[in-house]
């Protein structure tokens, strides 16, 4: 039987750069929890008794909605600009760093990462997407919450069953930073590693499947089982399309570089 062939470890995302992002994402989200429910409920409570009798709730309710909205669109925007860019940064720094270290122990490489027009083209693509999700979160939110306000004007609902909602809509926010956080993070790792491997002339790559997930992709497990092996330039044959790890969405896989001319036949 022929020696496996050499491979450097897979190269996984920064718990410590996700976990930083998905922090700076709630923590402003917590923020404008307590904004608006402090202010709507202040506001609810001195039109409720004239919900049902006239308009004029629904036209101050409104009001306050859109200069919240307003607001935290603002804030959240600012947070994208100023997050997407640290968050990437910070990645790719960790890639670059458990690369090199990778490169060193495994084959005795020395080698000193440049920004290139292909890394630097992927970063600034993940910028742009980290920048329109981190924006949606806040443009999602404060839609359903208008909404919701809106409904309960108009079925004369009372304050405690907008708070429930509330706390139940802000819930579902917090879940969906979390989410877009641990995401990301794996998408980022994906694209800078396909770079920092295409440039070193590394193409050929083993499938590993992660099993942290709840809800395993089935075809993901199987070429984890198997060590597909692929062409990072082209990326894998799987469910009849070719991926990288952690592209998909909620896909946690990564792969091992092989070493060629290092015992494999």
């Amino acid at each position: 039987m022929p020696p496996k062939p050499k491979t450097l470890k897979p190269i996984r995302p920064n718990a410590g750069v996700g976990a930083a992002y998905e922090r700076d994402l709630i923590a402003l989200i917590d923020e404008m929890e307590r904004a608006i429910r402090s202010q709507l409920r202040a506001r609810y409570r001195k039109v409720e008794d004239r919900i049902t009798q006239d308009a004029s709730p629904a036209a101050e309710l409104q009001s306050l909605m859109d200069k919240l909205t307003e607001r935290w669109r603002s804030r959240f925007n600012e947070l994208a600009e100023s997050l997407a860019p640290r968050f990437v940064d910070r990645a790719t720094a960790s890639i670059d760093r458990t690369y090199k270290r990778e490169l060193d122990r495994a084959a005795g490489f020395t080698i000193q990462f440049r920004p290139t027009e292909g890394v630097t083209d992927a970063m600034k693509a993940c910028v742009n997407e980290n920048v329109l999700l981190i924006k949606s979160i806040g443009e999602h939110h404060l839609s359903e919450v208008n909404q919701m306000v809106m409904r309960a004007v108009a079925h004369g609902g009372d304050l405690g069953e907008l708070t429930d909602g509330l706390q139940q809509r802000f819930g579902i926010t917090r879940r969906r930073a979390a989410n877009i956080a641990r995401d990301q993070n794996a998408k980022v790792t994906s694209a800078i590693n396909k770079q920092r491997q295409i440039e070193t002339g590394l193409f050929e790559s083993e499938w590993v499947h992660s099993a942290g997930g709840k809800h395993p992709r089935e075809s993901h497990v199987e070429a984890g089982r198997k060590r597909l092996r692929f062409d990072v330039r082209e990326g894998a044959l799987i469910d009849g399309e070719r991926i990288w790890p952690g592209q998909l969405p909620n896909c946690r896989c990564s792969c091992r570089v092989i070493l060629r001319g290092f015992n494999d036949k």
